[in-house]
C-alpha cells in the first residue's frame, strides 16, 4: 500500500508539472502569438508572423494578422519545441531576406524566415570545400602553387607559384581570408569537375536536397542553398570535422611567410565559435555561423544563425544574439 501510495504521489506530481508546462505555453501564446509546438515564421514584413499549421486559402495562401503572404508546406518537423520566445517586438529589424536561428545540438529551429527558399550563398559554399576536402584528400597532402590554379578571381592568400602547402594548411586562407585561389588549388589537386560532382554527392548524402554547386569557390551564382540546408551543413561539419569550426574561429593564422587574418567581423563577437561570410551582387551578403549563447533564462546553447540576401549582415546577426540573450529561454 505504501508503495503504491508513493506511485500515485509521483503520477500526480508528474499530471501538474505537465499541466502547469501546458498552461505556461498558453501563456506565453496568447501574450507574444506563439503556438505549441509550432515553428515560427517571419514573413519579410518585420511586424508580422507566419504559422505553420495556419489554414490555407484556396489559393495556396495562409492568412495571418489579416494579411496574406504565400507559402510552401513542408514536412513537420519533428524535433520537440523546448524554445520559449518573449517579446518579440524586441528583436529588431532583420533585413536579411532568409534567415534561420537553430539548436546545433538538438537540431531544433529557434525561429527562421523564407527557410526553403533557394538564394545563392557566395562563399558560404567554401564550407562545403572544406568538408569535402576532409572527405577526398589525406590532410597532408601536397599541393602545388602553379599560375594555372591562380587564375581564377580572388587571390587573398597571396600565394607564389612554386610554393607548395598542404591540403590541411590550405584551410587557413580557404576559410579566413576566403581565397578563392585555395579553393581553386583544393579542387584542382585531382579533377575539378570531379571535385564538384564530390561536392554534390557530399551534400546529398547529409541531408541537403536543395543545394547545388557549380564551382568551389561561389563565385558562382548558381551556387545555390536554403537557410535550412545550411543549418544542416553546420551541423554536419562541427559533428564530423570540427577542426574545420575552429580554423574558421581563429584571428588569424602565420605559416611561414604567410599571414592569414579573419576577415568574417562576426569572429570579434565573444560568442563566435565559427563560421564563414560570402559575398557577390547576386548574393548580396550571406553567413553561416556558429554561436555559444547564455539565453534569458541561463541556459548555456549552442546556436547557428544562418543569414542570406542582406545588406545588413552583420548588425542583423548581432540583433538576433542580443534577443537571444534577453528574451529567450529554454525549456
Amino acid at each position: 500500500m505504501k508503495k503504491q501510495s508513493i506511485r500515485e504521489n509521483r503520477i500526480a506530481h508528474i499530471a501538474l508539472a505537465l499541466a502547469l508546462l501546458i498552461g505556461s505555453f498558453s501563456l506565453f501564446s496568447i501574450t507574444f502569438g506563439l503556438q505549441l509546438n509550432n515553428r515560427l515564421f517571419y514573413t519579410t514584413n518585420q511586424d508580422k508572423l507566419v504559422y505553420n499549421d495556419a489554414k490555407q486559402s484556396e489559393s495556396g495562401t495562409l492568412s495571418s494578422l489579416g494579411e496574406l503572404f504565400s507559402f510552401n508546406a513542408e514536412p513537420e518537423n519533428t524535433v520537440p519545441a523546448r524554445y520559449i520566445l518573449q517579446k518579440l517586438e524586441k528583436l529588431g529589424n532583420i533585413r536579411a531576406d532568409s534567415f534561420l536561428v537553430g539548436d546545433l545540438d538538438t537540431g531544433e529551429v529557434i525561429f527562421e524566415r523564407k527557410p526553403y527558399t533557394e538564394y545563392p550563398i557566395a562563399s558560404v559554399t567554401k564550407y562545403m570545400t572544406a568538408y569535402t576536402a576532409a572527405e577526398s584528400f589525406d590532410p597532408n597532402e601536397v599541393a602545388e602553387i602553379t599560375t594555372s590554379k591562380l587564375a581564377v578571381e580572388g587571390n587573398r592568400a597571396g600565394f607564389k607559384v612554386g610554393d607548395s602547402f598542404t591540403i590541411r594548411e590550405l584551410l587557413y586562407p580557404l576559410l579566413l581570408v576566403s581565397s578563392n585561389d585555395a579553393a581553386e588549388i583544393i579542387a584542382q589537386q585531382r579533377d575539378r569537375d570531379s571535385f564538384i560532382r564530390s561536392m554534390k554527392i557530399e551534400v546529398e548524402r547529409i541531408g541537403m536536397h536543395d543545394t547545388h554547386f557549380e564551382d568551389p569557390t561561389g563565385l558562382s551564382k548558381g551556387n545555390t542553398s536554403t537557410a535550412r540546408d545550411l543549418f544542416t551543413m553546420m551541423r554536419a561539419v562541427r559533428d564530423d570535422y570540427p577542426q574545420i569550426i575552429d580554423i574558421s574561429r581563429l584571428s588569424f593564422k602565420e605559416n611561414g611567410n604567410y599571414v592569414w587574418t579573419n576577415i568574417n567581423k562576426a569572429s570579434s563577437f565573444e560568442e563566435f565559435r565559427g563560421g564563414k561570410t560570402g559575398y557577390t551582387n547576386a548574393a548580396r551578403q550571406t553567413s553561416i555561423g556558429y554561436y555559444q549563447i547564455k539565453l534569458a533564462n541561463d541556459q548555456i546553447k549552442n546556436i547557428a544563425v544562418v543569414i542570406l540576401q542582406s545588406d545588413t549582415r552583420e548588425q542583423d546577426t548581432r540583433n538576433i544574439l542580443e534577443y537571444l540573450k534577453r528574451y529567450v529561454a529554454y525549456l
